[in-house]
């Protein structure tokens, strides 16, 4: 709790302080849904949650704002870094991180922003965020100005590639008779991912490879694991994640592309144009196929 009594008298945010309960208690909230840290050298730098909209007047605003129902929207929270950090680029990735990750649950971003913290408001709209309301929630003090309420719309930072499904080495999926994991490497990964605290329930364990036609890199992740040790062939891995969505017969299909680093990847590595998908079952896809992937923009390169 020192980074953020740390950041507060530069940020005033929480607006409140010292808090009339423990610090853990605003950060860690009973309606989280997810979390994430950034780190600097080993050392805690910000933090980000998404929460669950609440069904009161708050989530009123957020509906009426949006078009959509409570349970469509997805609350972007207690977001704060630390001074020696600021306007270094973490907080627009651990930003980037809650929003590709709510969009990832079939959510609409929402968030709320106090006046007294106009720098915060001036960033969200540089990002293309739109204030579809104000309001007084319960926690804001006598005397303070209204709260103004955000949404990100569906069509803002989100870049398409459009490629054709080619064949893959048939090692993620296990296909090949040559592969040295009848099971699928992709398989074999998944609980050591899950040990992290990343998780791919829904997804088929086995990679749609997309080929781009130019050469395409991960430039900024959703999520990246350091040195995973899953097999005892060959030496740990590092692998990055970028959250991506696809459009199918009238369906939103979300997913990652998934990013084995090249400098730890022993083997089996694909052309430079082409992206893994990891996706739900898409019946009927074939080789030759145009696919169109959603990712956050500047995602890739």
């Amino acid at each position: 709790m020192s980074l953020l009594a740390a950041q507060q008298p530069h940020s005033l945010y929480p607006l409140m302080w010292p808090l009339p309960y423990p610090p853990e208690r605003f950060v860690q909230r009973e309606s989280e849904r997810q979390a994430w840290v950034a780190e600097v050298d080993g050392t805690l730098a910000g933090h980000v949650s998404h929460t669950v909209v609440p069904d009161d007047a708050t989530g009123a605003i957020w509906s009426a704002g949006t078009g959509l129902p409570i349970d469509r929207l997805g609350c972007l929270s207690v977001l704060f870094v630390g001074p020696q950090t600021t306007s270094t680029g973490v907080g627009g990735r651990l930003l980037d991180t809650a929003v590709a990750e709510i969009r990832g649950a079939g959510l609409r971003p929402v968030l709320d922003v106090t006046r007294t913290a106009s720098y915060a408001a001036s960033v969200y709209r540089h990002r293309g965020w739109r204030h579809i309301g104000d309001g007084r929630p319960d926690w804001l003090p006598d005397g303070e100005p209204d709260v103004e309420f955000f949404e990100l719309p569906d069509d803002v930072g989100i870049t398409h590639r459009t490629g054709t499904v080619v064949a893959g080495h048939g090692v993620a999926s296990g296909r090949s008779p040559s592969s040295p994991y009848p099971a699928g490497a992709v398989a074999l990964q998944t609980p050591h991912f899950a040990d992290r605290g990343f998780h791919l329930d829904g997804l088929r364990p086995a990679t749609v490879n997309l080929d781009l036609g130019e050469p395409v890199s991960v430039q900024r992740p959703t999520v990246t694991l350091v040195e995973v040790d899953w097999t005892d062939l060959h030496g740990p891995e590092t692998f990055s994640f970028v959250r991506c969505a696809v459009e199918r017969d009238g369906h939103t299909l979300h997913g990652y592309v998934y990013w084995p680093h090249p400098e730890t990847k022993p083997t089996n590595f694909q052309p430079n144009s082409v992206i893994e998908l990891l996706l739900p079952d898409i019946p009927g896809l074939s080789y030759g196929d145009r696919l169109t992937v959603a990712l956050p923009a500047r995602s890739t390169g």
